[in-house]
């Protein structure tokens, strides 16, 4: 069936092409769109992405091919330089283009401008929902006081020296080379144990990466001083992985002190805001540990020197006093002789005289004793010698001669005096001796006589 009014497609496209040549040339807009299919050819410096319009539950309701070249690409360009974020797929921007229709392509917009202030603010709007988030969800470790966030973390102290320092950054990193560099050239002689974690600190899907190096210092259980978060070269729009949520948290509950030094020269990230202590750049984290140390060493110097001076003053005021106790001991002293020798001199002079006086007390009882035995000596001499008369006359009669002529005897057994009765048996020879006889005698027997008949 022939249809004689149909066209061929090129002309069909080149009447849409002059359609919408006519209706937009010469004209621009700024649209609100989302990028999606994003690529990107450097050789070429040009872009190529889908701009959508989504629907609240995320269904797409309009799309349309989009490029970006020339002056379009160097916006770009400078975007992800001022705001940190990569120009890729899944974000929400505000560009200007241009409209056409290509024969081959169809229908498509040429991005001529990108309106950096409005992703700025979309950041900006991501970052403080995620604070938010922190905030609820972290209550227990995460705290507003009045434009300041306070995390567990930074009330965690630092310890008085810091030796041993877990370093989370990537293995090729510039910023861990000025870190280390700084560290072990430092002025003062000290010496760090650094431990480093390597992992991916570019590229906000990097995140999870970075959290899970954390991890690996908690778990790898040493007693780490501090654990260090630095990077540095790259692009600007490598910061945004420090944004996150997830990373946040990690640093806000971490229990070692973090220092971060990820190089952001204007605007602080979340985790820096979670961090114990933030700076610029790895180069200043080196510093500030350098610094942190330099400072505890000088406050045991100071230490040092007031116990110097002090233990001066102790020695200085004890020297004084040790002059004033020694001037006050000589006077004392020289107070006390005085004293003492007057104490003497009147002791001997007392001494003197109460001699004199004892003395003469004596000489009167020796006159009075000698002129006693003077005058007694004839009385005492007789009484001794009538005593002596009397002892004499009473050994005289205890004599055996005496006792003889008394008419006692004396016996006698071989030779030998008898003193006791027991001495003598039936048949003995004995001797009998009276005071002018001595009579032979053999015992024939020997009785008991009572005491009481004696005539003694």
């Amino acid at each position: 069936m022939s249809h004689p009014n149909a066209i061929r497609l090129s002309e069909l496209s080149a009447r849409i092409r002059a359609v919408v040549q006519q209706a937009f040339a010469g004209q621009s807009y700024w649209v609100k769109a989302d990028i999606t299919s994003h690529s990107f050819y450097p050789d070429k410096n040009i872009h190529y992405f889908d701009l959508v319009e989504k629907d609240e539950r995320s269904g797409i309701v309009a799309r349309v091919a989009a490029n970006a070249w020339g002056n379009g690409s160097r916006q770009i360009k400078a975007f992800e330089l001022i705001t940190g974020q990569p120009f890729r797929n899944n974000i929400h921007v505000l560009v200007q283009v241009t409209v056409s229709y290509h024969q081959v392509h169809g229908l498509q917009v040429t991005v001529q401008d990108v309106d950096i202030s409005f992703t700025i603010g979309q950041l900006e709007q991501q970052k403080q929902q995620t604070l938010a988030r922190l905030l609820a969800e972290n209550a227990d470790a995460v705290r507003l006081v009045g434009e300041r966030y306070i995390t567990r973390n930074q009330e965690l102290p630092l310890p008085a020296v810091i030796q041993q320092i877990a370093v989370v950054t990537s293995g090729n990193s510039a910023g861990y080379q000025d870190f280390h560099h700084t560290l072990v050239n430092n002025g003062f002689g000290y010496t760090f144990k650094l431990d480093t974690y390597f992992t991916v600190v570019q590229g906000e899907a990097n995140a999870e990466l970075v959290q899970q190096r954390m991890v690996d210092v908690f778990n790898a259980g040493k007693a780490y001083d501090v654990v260090v978060i630095i990077r540095g070269g790259g692009a600007q729009t490598d910061f945004l992985l420090f944004d996150s949520y997830q990373l946040g948290r990690v640093v806000a509950r971490f229990p070692i002190p973090v220092i971060t030094g990820i190089g952001h020269q204007k605007n602080e990230t979340v985790t820096d805001m979670m961090a114990h202590t933030a700076v610029k750049t790895p180069t200043k984290a080196a510093e500030l540990i350098i610094a942190h140390n330099r400072g505890y060493e000088d406050a045991l110097l100071q230490f040092r020197q007031r116990i110097l001076v002090r233990a001066q003053q102790a020695v200085a005021m004890g020297n004084r006093q040790m002059y004033h106790l020694q001037q006050d001991i000589i006077n004392k002293t020289r107070a006390i002789l005085g004293v003492g020798r007057e104490e003497l001199l009147h002791l001997r002079h007392g001494i003197d005289r109460g001699a004199k006086q004892l003395l003469q007390q004596q000489k009167q009882q020796v006159l009075f004793m000698q002129a006693a035995l003077l005058a007694r000596p004839g009385t005492r001499l007789q009484r001794e010698q009538e005593k002596l008369r009397q002892q004499q006359q009473f050994f005289k009669m205890l004599a055996p001669e005496s006792m003889l002529k008394r008419g006692f005897a004396l016996v006698y057994k071989n030779g030998e005096l008898l003193k006791d009765a027991a001495d003598i048996t039936a048949g003995n020879n004995i001797t009998i001796q009276l005071q002018d006889t001595a009579i032979q005698a053999v015992v024939q027997s020997k009785s008991n006589t009572d005491e009481r008949g004696t005539d003694i």
